[in-house]
C-alpha cells in the first residue's frame, strides 16, 4: 500500500536533502557503532529495537544535529591524529639509526670547502670499501650507528670532489638519507617525536573517551536514520508523481488479496480507486511469493536464486522436503541437530521468528537429529567413548546402518535421493506445462524423458525380478520414448503431422527389432505391419506434398517410384527389409518439406545423447555422503584428541573438556556452512534446470523501512 504525506506542493530538493542527512547519520552511526561493541551479525538484526511509541517519540523529539557535528568533528580529528602518529612513526624510523650522532645535521650543509654526507651502507663490506677508497681522496667515512636498513655513516670528502664521491659510493651499496631539515640532534628529535606521540595518545584517549559516552545516542540516531531512510522514500515517490493543480494520480501493484484493504483506506481518504488485471503484453508484474509459515523460510532460496516469472508456480513447498532431507543427511549427527536446533531457537528470539536462515536452520536441525539417529552419529562416537550401556541401548535401537563401517548403504540411498530429486522435478514441470495449458510441451518435451528414464531405471535394477509381461511393457515405454525425443524434441505446426507419422514409423520399428533379436516375445512381431503402414502414410504425404509443387522436375518422382518400387518387391519376398529402408527415406529427402523434418530427426536423435548427463547429474548427489561421512570422521578424531589428554594428571579432564567442546563447535560450524552451501548447490545446479526459468521481478511494496532499528 502506498503511503505519501507532505504538502501538496513536492519540494524537489527534498529527496537530496534527506540524502546528505542520510549519509551523514550513517557516518555518525559507522563511527560510534565501532566504539559500541555490539554490531549487526551476518544473521542480521540491528541489536536495537523499540516499541512503535517509542520511536514515533524519538523520531519527534529527538534533536541530532549538535551529536552530529560533535561526532563529526572528533571522527575528523582521529584522522587528523592517525596522519600525524604515521609521520612520527617515519621520522622515528629514519633517524634511529643516527641516534648517537652529536651534532645537528642540518648544519653540514654551512662548510663552505667539506661535503657531509649522510647514508647507510646495506652491507659491511662496503662500508670498508668505501673507507679505503675515500682513504686514497683525503676522505673520511664514519660509522654512527645500525638500524633495520644497514650502517649509518657519515661521510667526509671535499666539496669540489662530492660528485667524484658520490659517484664511487654507489658502487658500494650506499644509499644518501637526506638529514638537512633535522635542526637538533637526532636523539633530541626522537625525543620530540616521543613527546608527540604521547600527546597524541592521550589525545585519543580523551576522544574515544568522549565518543564511548555518545555511543548511547546510538539509538536514537538509529531510529532518525531510520526515519529519514522513509523520508527518501516517500519524496522519490512523490517526486514521481502524475499530478495537476488539483490532482494526484497514484499507479503500483498490489496483491490481490489486499486489494480490499487498499479500496476500503483510499475509500476512508477520499480518494478513488481502480484496479485491473496486468494484461499489456509487454506488462510483467512482480512477484510476490505466498507460503505456509512452514515454508516461508525455504524462501530463501528463491531469494538468493531468482524469483519466479509472473506465470510460472512458485517450487518452495517443493523444494523444501528435499532441501530438508539433503541439509540433514549431509550432517547426519543427532549432537550436532540438537545444538543446532538450540543455538538456531536462541537467536529467532533475539533476531525474530521471521529470519528466514534462522527458520532453515532450525528445521534442518531437527531432521539432522533424525539423520544422525539412523546412522549411529551422536557428536560422532561419543556414546562409545563413554561407555554407559543404557545410551549405547538407545542409539543401536535407533541406528539404522554405520556409514564408517558399512558406506554402500549410504552410497545407494545418496544416489536414490538424487534420483528422486531429479525426477520431481521433471514431473513439476510436466504437471506446471499443464496447468499453463502448454499441452504440446508437457506431453512432447518432458513426459518422453521422465517416462524412458524411469522405465530404463526399472529394467535395470529389478532385472529379473519383474514379471515378464511388466519388463515387456517397460520395454515398449523406453522404445517409445526414445522415438518421441528423436521425433519431437524440435516441433513446429506445419511439420507437426509429419512428425507424429515419423513418430509411428520409428517406435513401431524400433519395437519389431526388438522383437525380432529376442528382446520382446514373438507376439510382438506383427508390429512390423503397422510399421509398414506408417512408412506408407509418410510416403502418401509426401507424395502429396510432390504434386502439389509441380516445379520439382522428374528427379523425386524417380525416386518415388523406385522407392515404391522396393517396397513391393519386399512384400513379395524379392528384396530384404533394408532396401525400401534406404530408398525410401532418399524420397523424403527430395521433397522440401521432408527435409526440414529430417533436420528436426538428426536434431532428436543428437538430444538423445544427453541421456548421458542425466547419470553424470544423479552421481553429483554422492557428495551428499561424502560431506555426512566427513562429519562424522571428524568428530570421531576430536574425541579420540580429547581422550588422550585425559591421561594428565590434574588437567586432564579440563583440557578434554575444551577439546570436546572447541571441536566440536568448530566441526559444527564448517560443516553446517558445507551442507548448507551444498544441498543450495544441488537445488541450483541439478534440481532447477529441470523446470524452472526464474527472473521476475521482486515484489517491494512502498512501507516502513528499518534498517537500523526494529519496530516491535
Amino acid at each position: 500500500v502506498f503511503h505519501i504525506t507532505g504538502s501538496d506542493e513536492v519540494e524537489p530538493k527534498a529527496a537530496g536533502g534527506a540524502e546528505r542527512e542520510l549519509g551523514r547519520l550513517e557516518e555518525a552511526i559507522e563511527l560510534l557503532e565501532a566504539r559500541s561493541g555490539r554490531k549487526a551479525g551476518v544473521l542480521g538484526g540491528s541489536g536495537v529495537a523499540m516499541t512503535r511509541s517509542e520511536f514515533d517519540a524519538t523520531v519527534r523529539h529527538y534533536r541530532p544535529e549538535e551529536r552530529l557535528e560533535e561526532v563529526r568533528a572528533l571522527g575528523r580529528e582521529l584522522d587528523e591524529l592517525t596522519n600525524r602518529e604515521r609521520g612520527f612513526d617515519a621520522d622515528a624510523r629514519r633517524l634511529s639509526p643516527w641516534a648517537a650522532l652529536d651534532a645537528v645535521p642540518a648544519r653540514f650543509r654551512e662548510a663552505d670547502t667539506v661535503a657531509v654526507l649522510t647514508g647507510l651502507f646495506a652491507e659491511e663490506a662496503g662500508f670498508e670499501q668505501a673507507r679505503a677508497a675515500l682513504a686514497e681522496r683525503c676522505g673520511a667515512v664514519e660509522p654512527v650507528g645500525r638500524g633495520e636498513a644497514g650502517l649509518a655513516a657519515l661521510v667526509v670528502c671535499l666539496r669540489a670532489e662530492q660528485v667524484e664521491v658520490s659517484q664511487l659510493l654507489g658502487g658500494t651499496g650506499f644509499e644518501a638519507v637526506d638529514l638537512r631539515d633535522v635542526e637538533s640532534r637526532p636523539a633530541e628529535a626522537l625525543a620530540a617525536i616521543e613527546d608527540g606521540r604521547r600527546a597524541i595518545a592521550t589525545r585519543r584517549g580523551e576522544i574515544e573517551a568522549r565518543l564511548g559516552e555518545l555511543v548511547r545516542e546510538l539509538p536514537s540516531l538509529k531510529a532518525v536514520a531510520d526515519s529519514v531512510l522513509n523520508a527518501r522514500g516517500r519524496a522519490e515517490t512523490a517526486a514521481g508523481l502524475e499530478r495537476t493543480e488539483t490532482v494526484v494520480l497514484l499507479s503500483g501493484w498490489v496483491r490481490e488479496r489486499e486489494l480490499a484493504d487498499l479500496e476500503r483506506l483510499v475509500e476512508e481518504t477520499g480518494a478513488a480507486a481502480l484496479a485491473r488485471q496486468a494484461s499489456e503484453p509487454d506488462e510483467e508484474p512482480p512477484v510476490s511469493l505466498i507460503n505456509r509459515k512452514l515454508f516461508r523460510p525455504f524462501e530463501l532460496v528463491l531469494d538468493l536464486y531468482s524469483m519466479p516469472r509472473p506465470e510460472e508456480a512458485d517450487p518452495t513447498p517443493w523444494l523444501a522436503p528435499f532441501f530438508v532431507v539433503f541439509f540433514g543427511f549431509c550432517l547426519t549427527d543427532a549432537g550436532y541437530g540438537i545444538a543446532l536446533v538450540v543455538l538456531a531457537a536462541l537467536l529467532m528470539k533475539r533476531m525474530g521468528a521471521g529470519n528466514k536462515l534462522l527458520g532453515m536452520l532450525l528445521i534442518g536441525g531437527l531432521f539432522t537429529i533424525v539423520a544422525g539417529a539412523l546412522v549411529g552419529g551422536w557428536f560422532g562416537d561419543l556414546p562409545d567413548k563413554l561407555g554407559f550401556q543404557p545410551l549405547l541401548g538407545f542409539r543401536d535401537r535407533l541406528m539404522w546402518f554405520n556409514p564408517l563401517e558399512d558406506p554402500m548403504p549410504f552410497f545407494l540411498l545418496s544416489l536414490g535421493m538424487g534420483y528422486t530429486h531429479l525426477m520431481f522435478g521433471m514431473s513439476f514441470e510436466i504437471v506446471d506445462e499443464l496447468r499453463r495449458r502448454r499441452v504440446g510441451s508437457a506431453l512432447f518435451g518432458q513426459l518422453p524423458w521422465f517416462l524412458g528414464l524411469n522405465g530404463l531405471a526399472a529394467l535395470v535394477i529389478l532385472g529379473g525380478r519383474i514379471p515378464g509381461w511388466t519388463a515387456n511393457l517397460l520395454l515398449v515405454a523406453v522404445l517409445a520414448s526414445v522415438a518421441a525425443i528423436i521425433a519431437f524434441s524440435q516441433r513446429e505446426r506445419v511439420t507437426m503431422p509429419g512428425q507424429v507419422l515419423w513418430f509411428a514409423l520409428i517406435g513401431l520399428a524400433l519395437v519389431a527389432f526388438a522383437a525380432r533379436l529376442g528382446g520382446l516375445p514373438d507376439s510382438f512381431r506383427p508390429v512390423k505391419w503397422a510399421a509398414l503402414a506408417a512408412f506408407g502414410g509418410l510416403y502418401a504425404q509426401y507424395l502429396y506434398a510432390l504434386a502439389r509443387d509441380r516445379g520439382r522436375g522428374a528427379v523425386p518422382w524417380v525416386l518415388a517410384g523406385a522407392g515404391l518400387a522396393a517396397l513391393g518387391a519386399y512384400l513379395g519376398g524379392l528384396l530384404p527389409w533394408f532396401v525400401p529402408a534406404l530408398v525410401g527415406p532418399v524420397f523424403f529427402l527430395s521433397v522440401p518439406a521432408g527435409r526440414r523434418v529430417a533436420g528436426k530427426l538428426a536434431w532428436g536423435g543428437y538430444a538423445l545423447y544427453g541421456m548421458t548427463s542425466y547419470v553424470g547429474v544423479v552421481l553429483s548427489y554422492i557428495r551428499i555422503m561424502a560431506l555426512g561421512m566427513v562429519t562424522g570422521g571428524i568428530a570421531m578424531a576430536i574425541n579420540t584428541v580429547a581422550w588422550m589428554v585425559t591421561g594428565i594428571p590434574v588437567l586432564g579432564i579440563v583440557l578434554a573438556l575444551v577439546a570436546l567442546v572447541l571441536g566440536h563447535a568448530y566441526n559444527l560450524a564448517v560443516n553446517v556452512l558445507g551442507a548448507f552451501v551444498h544441498t543450495l548447490r544441488l537445488n541450483y545446479v541439478e534440481f532447477f534446470p529441470r523446470f524452472y526459468t526464474g527472473g521476475g521481478e521482486p515484489f517491494r511494496p512502498f512501507r516502513e523501512e528499518n534498517r537500523y532499528v526494529t519496530v516491535k
